[in-house]
């Protein structure tokens, strides 16, 4: 394989631990477990002292910041720093849930680790052909050649009109001049006819075949350009609308978000009364809302998009022009005719059925409780042992992984395929994890930030403990059998690996990383303790802390699907050792926007750890070819967000075609 063909697989600073078909079971009755009321002589309570130092800076938020908007470390009450009770907890149930193979889903008691979701997708110029060819199938979408000109035509998409309608809303489709209710207008012809009141994508004065020059269109993009709707008069000449203020018809003149190299704008035809109405149902109204919020269009507690996106709001009392495909009984719209379209499946559809449909109560119930029923584990926050343990202000632009990333998200298990949310029985890759780096990795904290003058208003400033600090904690426990006792001390002490793990803000980045040390186990000795008038000796004893997690190593072997003689023998257990590798900061790092289009899947831990890069899994010269394409591909993308179901190339494809209607 040639340099220029081959394909690497995509880098990120996480990776995951697979779920296990089989769940453990403590019991699949809680009665059996409802032991708040008493302690018990056969069952252990007492209290777990450990000892957590720093490794690399440490960020826990109080969610405050001060005047040089820095964000401050968290304090308790009595003003001294410390690792809140629950981010230790939050870490100690994250290694139950693996150690234990608990149900991640859990309906009986809105157990809900892993959050469903089904996710967008526009990937009509994709490099993965997969994608490429499930979403052109869905809206039609053929390249066809007449008079020397390529143009596009995307046979299933149609337009109309939305309006509000009781729990949801209604679509009256548009009338038809040939066989579509929209037609595309090149800019530069709305220029020559001086349409005023829209808002245009570039300054005046570009000549036609400018608009095939991508480095000239970003030097006369219109920086105060928003998308807009307006409604504009038309006549007809054959199957062709002619733009005319006084005209006979009444359409609607629509654009979205600038996209660099977009050069078209769309004229929706007018609303076609006598055509049977499409209604929206309140689902996939909700279904489309959703998209808006996971893209960051709306706000999460929100009924309203942000100033910036209100073009994509669904109506309230107004009427809006919409394009939507009708497939059979399924219904996609949006304000682009370059549809959102929702994958085929949402996550649970990758969960294994176990865990889909498990009603029992596992090993991370007991323990930890949930909204009906009580913990059983009380973790106090982990005191510091440094009154000033601070000495550096860190910056960088704090990321957002997308579980929308397929190739990152998904088991990537055919060959020479990739598989998405829309492939037949795909399976998610488990429960993420962020990779342990050798140091603060300053580099890409650097360069996620704006560049220079440019204002920065996506970045975060903290403060952060310096390395060598020591935090000592406790966590109290009631009730519990040897095996939980066991499984509560292994999950703390990180399982049989040397004791790293990552807390707070800023892990991408490798900050965050520490090293725990069980120092002492306590069982309080409950006849002494009730039944005795004496001091505190012989109330209290301290633990073998080895026997506990053995009994609980013990359970697992004899409980566990396949036969084994020890647990490090199973692949979850593995993994979980290999997520405590310590990596090189070069290698787990988050790729550039602009390398997302190119990359393939995302590699396993074993894959990683072993430096594997290149991918069989994607074809680079399967991807469309566009002769115009701009040859310097790694400019400046320090302000914008890879998103993954976004391809940023896709209308510097598009802006070479001519669409249908215009095609004389």
């Amino acid at each position: 394989m040639s340099e220029n063909n081959r394909v690497y697989k995509s880098a990120a600073p996480y990776n995951f631990i697979g779920l296990d078909k089989f769940i453990l079971e403590r019991c699949s009755e809680e009665n059996e477990i409802m032991n708040h009321d008493r302690y018990c002589d056969d069952l252990n309570t007492g209290c777990i002292k450990y000892e957590i130092e720093v490794l690399t800076p440490l960020h826990i938020s109080s969610g405050e910041e001060n005047s040089d908007k820095v964000n401050l470390l968290f304090k308790n009450p009595q003003e001294k720093y410390v690792i809140p009770g629950n981010t230790i907890r939050g870490m100690t149930r994250f290694n139950a849930s693996v150690f234990s193979f608990a149900s991640v889903i859990n309906k009986s008691t809105t157990k809900k680790d892993i959050a469903n979701n089904r996710f967008y997708y526009r990937t009509f110029a994709s490099n993965d052909k997969g994608m490429r060819e499930w979403y052109n199938k869905k809206v039609g979408f053929m390249a066809r050649t007449s008079s020397g000109f390529t143009y596009t035509v995307l046979e299933n998409v149609e337009a109309g009109y939305i309006r509000k309608h009781g729990n949801g809303y209604t679509i009256t489709p548009a009338v038809k001049l040939g066989n579509k209710s929209y037609t595309s207008i090149h800019e530069f012809e709305l220029r020559n006819k001086g349409i005023r009141g829209i808002n245009y994508l570039y300054q005046d004065g570009l000549k036609k075949e400018d608009y095939k020059d991508k480095n000239l269109l970003l030097e006369k993009k219109n920086r105060n350009y928003r998308p807009y709707i307006k409604e504009i008069r038309y006549n007809t000449d054959g199957n062709r609308p002619i733009i005319d203020i006084n005209g006979k018809y009444k359409g609607c003149l629509a654009n979205s978000n600038y996209i660099d190299g977009k050069v078209h704008h769309f004229l929706i035809f007018e609303e076609d009364k006598n055509s049977e109405v499409i209604y929206v149902t309140k689902e996939q109204a909700e279904l489309y809302i959703d998209d808006m919020k996971y893209t960051h269009k709306q706000n999460a507690n929100s009924k309203k998009a942000k100033k910036a996106f209100e073009y994509y709001e669904l109506p309230n009392r107004e009427v809006k022009p919409v394009f939507f495909v009708k497939e059979n009984n399924n219904l996609f719209f949006g304000f682009t005719p370059y549809l959102r379209l929702p994958a085929d499946g949402d996550i649970y559809d990758g969960i294994p059925e176990t865990h889909r449909n498990y009603k029992g109560r596992d090993f991370v119930d007991s323990i930890f409780g949930w909204l009906d029923f009580r913990t059983k584990v009380s973790f106090l926050d982990a005191l510091c042992e440094d009154p000033e343990p601070f000495n550096d202000i860190y910056q960088m632009v704090l990321g957002e992984p997308k579980p929308s990333w397929y190739k990152g998200y998904i088991k990537q298990e055919k060959e020479n395929a990739l598989e998405s949310y829309c492939s037949e029985k795909y399976k998610i890759r488990g429960r993420k994890f962020y990779w342990m780096k050798d140091s603060a990795d300053t580099d890409p904290m650097l360069s996620s930030l704006p560049g220079s003058g440019k204002e920065d208003r996506i970045s975060t400033k903290m403060y952060c403990i310096k390395e060598k600090t020591k935090f000592s904690g406790e966590v109290r426990f009631e009730n519990l059998s040897d095996e939980e006792l066991g499984l509560l001390l292994y999950s703390l002490k990180q399982g049989d690996t040397e004791g790293y793990f990552s807390l707070g803000m800023g892990k991408p980045y490798g900050l965050g990383k520490c090293k725990i040390k069980v120092n002492q186990l306590i069982i309080d000795n409950l006849t002494e303790r009730y039944m005795s008038f004496r001091n505190n000796s012989g109330k209290e004893k301290t633990g073998e802390i080895d026997k506990y997690i053995s009994a609980f190593k013990k359970y697992v072997i004899d409980h566990y699907k396949i036969k084994v003689n020890d647990v490090n023998e199973i692949k979850s257990y593995k993994e979980y050792s290999l997520s405590k590798h310590i990596m090189k900061n070069i290698e787990t790092r988050y790729m550039r926007i602009d390398e997302f289009a190119n990359r393939a899947e995302l590699p396993t831990l074993e894959e990683v750890i072993n430096g594997i890069r290149v991918s069989d899994k994607m074809k680079i010269d399967e991807k469309p070819v566009n002769k115009h394409q701009n040859k310097n591909k790694h400019r400046n993308y320090q302000n914008k967000k890879p998103y993954d179901n976004l391809n940023t190339n896709a209308f510097a494809i598009l802006k070479d075609l001519k669409f249908e209607e215009n095609k004389d």
